[in-house]
């Protein structure tokens, strides 16, 4: 196949290597270490009739030394493999957020993108929209203020034609009494 061992990004897929054989390896010993135990299990059973004697005489160091070797391999493996496997998911887990990284800035981004120029759009529409009210405000509080100038001027006058009008009042009642004279009670 042409695009096998890449992903979808192009990039190439990691390559096992080393810890690929590290598994066959530990696999194979313990496959090894199952036999020689089944091996020692048939020794230990009495086949001297069978005419099997002579030859698991011989071959006893064989299967008792695979034994220890690949049981010992086993053991030390086993950590490696476990390592290898750690290594892989911490690998696999920092490329996974990696590529969540830039999926999550890309979203941003494109949020960004689409809100911020609502954003610019709708906040230069509320700087015209706040001129024109403050505008609107500052003609009624001048108007206010001119029409509160115009009531004062007004009652100021009110207040002189009052004046005049109680003056001549009593200048009138005093001159229409003054030549009775006045009355006190």
């Amino acid at each position: 196949m042409a695009g096998k061992g890449k992903k979808k990004d192009g990039k190439e897929a990691p390559k096992s290597g080393s810890g690929g054989l590290i598994v066959v390896i530990h696999t194979a010993c313990a496959t090894l270490t199952v036999l020689s135990g089944a091996i020692l299990a048939a020794g230990a059973l009495n086949l001297g009739p069978a005419g099997m004697v002579d030859m698991i005489h011989a071959l006893a160091f064989v299967p008792i030394g695979l034994i220890v070797v690949c049981g010992l391999a086993t053991v030390f493996l086993a950590s490696s493999v476990r390592a290898f496997e750690a290594r892989q998911f911490d690998a696999r887990l920092e490329e996974l957020e990696q590529r969540m990284g830039a999926r999550v800035a890309e979203a941003v981004e494109k949020v960004d993108t689409h809100v911020g120029d609502d954003y610019q759009a709708v906040r230069e529409h509320n700087k015209v929209l706040q001129e024109k009210l403050e505008a609107f405000q500052k003609a009624e509080r001048d108007k206010m203020t001119e029409e509160m100038e115009k009531l004062r001027a007004l009652n100021g006058e009110l207040e002189q034609q009052i004046k005049r009008w109680a003056i001549g009042s009593v200048d009138q009642m005093v001159s229409e009494t003054g030549s009775e004279g006045i009355k006190v009670a």
